[in-house]
């Protein structure tokens, strides 16, 4: 999932966007990391969406909107599966932005760091 946000970047700067990808392989490595590494990654308080190619339990901990696998039981090629569910650069581009023009609405972001655990 990593290819199509690396693709959609190109797409959101053009609208203006500031945009940077970010790889978490695990979220309990991220977790074990100090809190300063972590809101030097992931402030919190940005507009972040997750793509994640399987399920977007979890993410809610990490980003404010999630493009992932909310349904079981899609098989085909992996090309075709992938779009399916929308890990496309568009669909990618195009949530990005959505996400962003929301807070821009809505006047705040809520910082995900400012949460119990």
């Amino acid at each position: 999932e990593v290819g199509p946000c690396v693709d959609a970047v190109k797409t959101l700067e053009e609208a203006g966007i500031k945009t940077r990808v970010v790889s978490m392989p695990s979220q309990d490595v991220f977790l074990e990391q100090s809190e300063e590494y972590q809101k030097s990654v992931l402030p919190g308080n940005i507009p972040t969406l997750s793509v994640e190619a399987s399920a977007t339990n979890g993410w809610h901990r990490f980003s404010h909107a999630q493009i992932g696998m909310t349904r079981f039981g899609l098989s085909g090629a992996g090309k075709d599966v992938f779009s399916a569910f929308g890990f496309t650069d568009a669909n990618v581009a195009s949530k990005g932005k959505e996400l962003v023009e929301f807070y821009k609405k809505v006047g705040s972001v809520p910082d995900l760091s400012n949460c119990p655990t």
